[in-house]
């Protein structure tokens, strides 16, 4: 206890002062050393207000005191004033500068929140001169109810809502740029999947995310608990429309199928619903053969492959016809939408041609590329037949 006539001892809590310390010289020093090295800022009234607001700005600022350490080495000191050279030693003020990013990270999406969702002033409704008196009068019997201290606050805007939703769930510099694209997905969303939202790291992904939201919040909470469909968001995001294309069942079946041989190119693959419905009818082992062109071939090439070619037919033609014809034109005959004529011809090749029966691969092997030297020294003879 205090001694009897004594104040009591203010407890200092040294974290918020630490806190305010690390804002201060932020809003000081180290905007004047940005304003030094980037002199376009010195045109702004209010710099710092409008690099915090600027998600752009904020992410070049902070690659710029990544990148550019030196410049900012007398901020970045230990306690005895040594300079500190790692991401994530303590500084003097107690935090890393890791910590110190994540602070300003949070403060950047609050900036732009407030700058976004800021009231129109020119929204504000047209006071009519008879009712002036009237609100004046309420004014005055308001101010006598409620003192200075106790009137009500202003409701929460959208954008205090975004922030109090995403500010626990955000630490890294690389969030900046995604800022614009998070604000574009239902506070619902954020608020039941938190970091899993945040974790998503292309603008593609978060806005299919959105999209899905929008239509089913179900759907996109199936997606943001599957470990899978978060790399699909992640890697090919228009992969999305295919997977709800596939349903649950065909999914998985696909999956199974071909995933592992796959790996983030059967996103690609799902994009295209003509190739996925094709894919629908065929078996495991079939697909399975083709699953390194999977995402290159159309639906059609995938459809005549499986009527004219035999299961260990599949890998042989396909590699040649890459090698062969080169990138260019293996993708406009076979992949989507493709030439459905062209396509028909070269696997009808394959299967009229007598092969040796002793080694019938080997052979397939040595009479294909004659079959795509036929056509590159002259395709319209080759599509005539001749």
């Amino acid at each position: 206890m205090a001694e009897k006539g004594k104040p009591a001892t203010k407890v200092v809590d040294k974290d918020a002062e630490n806190r305010k310390e690390i804002i201060r010289t932020i809003k000081g020093p180290v905007v004047v050393r940005l304003q030094e090295l980037v002199p376009a800022f010195a045109a702004y009234d209010d710099a710092y207000g409008t690099i915090m607001s600027t998600p752009d700005l904020l992410h070049a600022c902070l690659q710029l005191v990544r990148t550019r350490r030196d410049k900012f080495q007398e901020f970045l000191t230990d306690s005895a004033g040594n300079p500190v050279t790692t991401d994530d030693s303590p500084l003097r003020c107690g935090r890393t500068l890791d910590q110190i990013v994540a602070m300003v990270v949070r403060s950047g999406t609050k900036a732009y929140a407030e700058k976004r969702w800021a009231p129109d002033p020119a929204a504000k409704a047209v006071v009519a001169p008879a009712q002036k008196g009237l609100l004046d009068k309420l004014k005055e019997l308001v101010g006598g109810k409620w003192g200075e201290v106790e009137q009500p606050k202003p409701s929460p805007t959208h954008g205090d809502r975004f922030y109090v939703a995403i500010k626990d769930h955000l630490d890294f510099d690389w969030q900046v740029p995604l800022i614009p694209y998070f604000a574009e997905l239902p506070l619902k969303l954020i608020n039941e999947l938190g970091r899993g939202v945040t974790a998503l790291r292309t603008p593609e992904g978060i806005a299919a995310l959105a999209d899905i939201g929008r239509h089913s919040m179900d759907q996109a909470r199936k997606i943001m608990s599957d470990a899978m469909m978060r790399e699909m968001l992640d890697t090919q995001p228009l992969a999305a429309k295919g997977v709800a294309f596939l349903g649950k069942d065909r999914y998985e079946f696909l999956h199974g199928a071909v995933y592992e041989k796959m790996g983030e190119n059967f996103w690609e693959m799902c994009v295209d619903c003509d190739r996925l419905e094709a894919m629908e009818v065929q078996n495991a082992k079939d697909l399975e053969q083709m699953a390194d062109w999977l995402h290159l071939i159309s639906g059609e090439t995938i459809n005549q492959i499986v009527t004219y070619l035999q299961f260990h037919q599949i890998p042989i033609f396909l590699s040649l016809a890459q090698e062969k014809l080169g990138e260019q034109t293996f993708s406009e005959i076979f992949g989507p939408p493709g030439n459905k004529k062209l396509i028909k011809q070269f696997c009808e090749k394959v299967a009229r041609a007598p092969l040796d029966p002793a080694d019938p691969l080997e052979d397939l092997k040595r009479r294909l590329p004659d079959v795509f030297n036929a056509y590159l020294r002259s395709p319209s003879d080759f599509e005539k037949g001749l």
